[in-house]
Order: structure tokens, then sequence, then C-alpha cells
């Protein structure tokens, strides 16, 4: 009933954003590239010139994909390629093919991948983010441990004494939720927040930062993405790296909520460009000259990212979001079994083309059946045949 209600009132939006919008439904029959135009694309770039034409790279596996994104990214990264994967290619083949989709809905809860990595890692140096209280499933925890009463949880706040960080651990997006605590909270306001987040969110303790992490924007804890990828000859490599900030005033590194982007060396731990990037700017910006050449302790940081990959084989593809602590060790922050591919505006295509070329060959002859996802976009787009509801498997 809760399914049929939703389509109903997916095809209910649209038909009002068909009236509102017909020159932009004419173009967007698929919903994947509508995302890209409201989310992420510069309206001002001359798109009605590409999103008919057809992407030549991904034809010759027998996937007809527009050709906009792979223009678009090339346009704003100076990297000229027609392999920029695209949305509809990634989270309806790529990301089935490489990663367990049965697991991937429990491992995006943020409460439990601490547990998953066995973090935090004193042996190897691997910091990670600590809970002061947290709810799972509606019950509460106290140090990431001991389950406890509402009123206990309440009580650890109050005699915390600093401020914290309230954010929700399940269905997260965007940063979408996150709140810094005061702390001099009242016990009627714990409670109020409390009623408002209702299930799977957490209490943190606030993240210090190494301070050329900090340069980036002081307001927000400042991370770093790391794409990292297992090929089929169980290589472990890191694919792409970028340092993800808030914008001024924002606690928020997310660049959805008003942030910005560099793209990083893999090789080096250097900026690769001196630009700022974000969504919806097709002209990055000049970086300030206070933010760093480098990411400190780089080293360290992807050390970990690649040890704390292996753990997880029913993954091979994962983004990792890090903090530097002011001493050099990695801070885990979280990871996400299905990265987001706007950062390609910075660093150019996700894969290099053989890493590209092996994995398309694969996908290309796998078998697909359908398995609801329960994705949350609009699910009755009238052309949208191709890429809807698939997963693979050989």
């Amino acid at each position: 009933m809760l399914y049929n209600a939703r389509k109903g009132f997916s095809k209910f939006c649209f038909k009002i954003w068909s009236k509102i919008s017909p020159s932009l439904t004419e173009h967007f029959q698929d919903y994947d590239l509508f995302f890209f135009f409201r989310n992420e694309m510069d309206t001002n770039f001359p798109w009605k010139k590409y999103i008919q034409k057809k992407n030549s790279y991904f034809k010759q596996w027998g996937f007809d994909v527009s050709q906009l994104e792979a223009e678009y990214y090339g346009k704003v990264s100076g990297i000229k390629a027609d392999y920029y994967v695209n949305r509809s290619l990634v989270f309806h083949y790529i990301y089935p093919y490489l990663n367990r989709y049965d697991f991937v809905p429990a491992y995006m809860d943020k409460n439990i991948q601490k547990k998953l990595l066995g973090l935090p890692d004193e042996e190897n140096g691997i910091l990670a983010t600590k809970d002061i209280v947290c709810n799972s499933n509606g019950i509460f925890y106290k140090n990431d441990k001991a389950p406890c009463t509402e009123k206990e949880a309440i009580d650890v706040l109050l005699s915390y004494g600093k401020p914290l960080i309230l954010k929700p651990t399940v269905e997260t997006f965007g940063g979408h939720g996150v709140e810094l605590i005061s702390a001099e909270l009242t016990q009627d306001a714990l409670t109020d927040l409390i009623k408002k987040y209702k299930r799977d969110y957490t209490f943190q303790e606030v993240i210090v930062q190494h301070p050329d992490m900090a340069k980036f924007n002081p307001s927000s804890i400042n991370t770093l993405r790391i794409v990292t990828y297992c090929d089929f000859s169980q290589r472990y490599k890191v694919l792409y790296s970028c340092v993800r900030f808030g914008g001024n005033g924002s606690i928020k590194d997310n660049v959805c909520s008003g942030g910005g982007f560099t793209g990083i060396n893999v090789q080096s731990g250097k900026l690769i460009d001196r630009k700022i990037y974000s969504y919806h700017v097709s002209q990055p910006s000049d970086i300030v000259e206070d933010f760093p050449v480098e990411i400190p302790f780089w080293e360290n940081v992807i050390t970990a990212a690649l040890l704390l990959h292996r753990r997880l084989p029913q993954l091979r593809i994962i983004g990792w979001d890090f903090s530097v602590t002011p001493d050099g060790k990695p801070l885990f922050v979280e990871f996400n079994p299905r990265p987001g591919i706007g950062l390609q505006q910075a660093v150019g295509p996700m894969f290099s083309k053989d890493d590209l070329d092996e994995l398309m060959s694969r996908v290309s002859k796998a078998t697909i059946w359908q398995r609801p996802m329960g994705e949350t976009y609009f699910p009755d787009f009238p052309e949208r045949k191709t890429f809807h509801y698939k997963f693979i498997r050989e």
C-alpha cells in the first residue's frame, strides 16, 4: 500500500512538473539526467546541444546514454574525454555490479560503520569519530557501546558539558539534518530534539582538525573524499580524491549545501590546480592564498583508506570521508557504498580508461533482473525503460 501511495504521488508530481516546465520535460524524460541538470549543472551551459547526442564510448558496450554529462565534466575540468561515467550507468549498472546491493542498505547506516571496520584501530593509528549517545532503530546507546534508556541518554548528554554534533545516520544526503548542539542545551530542548529525530541518529564529539585542513573553511570540518576500488585482479587502488569544505559560516562540508571542493593529486597529496569547484558553476574560481598547497599527512590517510577497504569484501568501490587530526592521524568520518560522481568536475574521469574498459566489458555481459531498491525519486517517467530498478549479477 505504501509503495502504491508513493507511486501515485510520484505520478501527481510528474504531472504538475510537466505543466510547470514543459520545455524541460521534452528533454529530460530520464530522471537521472534531470537530477544532473537540477543538482549539478550550470544551466548556462549549452545543454540542448548535447542531450540528444549519444555517448560513443558507452554505445560500444550497448548502452545508449546522453553525451551531456561527459561534455559538461570535460568543460569544467578541462580534461576532455568520452568515458566520464554518468549517473544512469553508475547507480543502475556499475555500482550494483561491483557492490553487493543486498548489503548496501545496512552498510549505509552510519551507526554501524565503525563496528564493521573495527575502529578505532590503535595498532594502525586510525581514529574515528566518537559517539557520546546514539540511537539505532529506536534503541539508545551511550558511548557507542552500552544500551540505555532515553532518560539515561539525556543524563549523559547533559553531563557532557561540551558542544556536540547531532546528525541522522540512515538515509543521509547532503548533510541534511546535521546540527551543532550547544553545551548549554536544557533537558527539555534535548527531549524535543529526540522527538524530532525519532530514531537512527547520533550525538558526536566535535572533531578537532589539523590547522592546515581548517584553512579551507574554519567553521566546517573539511573532509577528504577518497574513492577506492578493487579491480578484477584484486588490486586495491585510489581512483581519485578531493577535499570538500563548507561555505562561509557552515558547519557542513557538503558540496550540495553550498560548499566547494578541489581535486587532490593522489600520488603527491598536492592540490591539482588550485581551483575551487562547486555545483551549478562551470567556471571554477581561484583558491585563496591561505589554502595549503598539499594535504597534511596525506600518506597516512591513503594507507588507512586502502587498509579499511580490505575489510569490506562485499564492496569493490567505496567513497571514504576522512579528517586529519592535529597530530597527523587519519580520522574516519564515514564511508559511502554509492559515492556521488559530481567530483569528476575537479579530477577528470572517475576511472582510468583501462579500468573502465575491463569493467564495462563485464557489465555489458552481465545478467540483469528486476529488483526494487526503494528509490525515492519519480519512478514513473514515461521513457524510463533502460535504467529502472536494475540489479546485476553474473
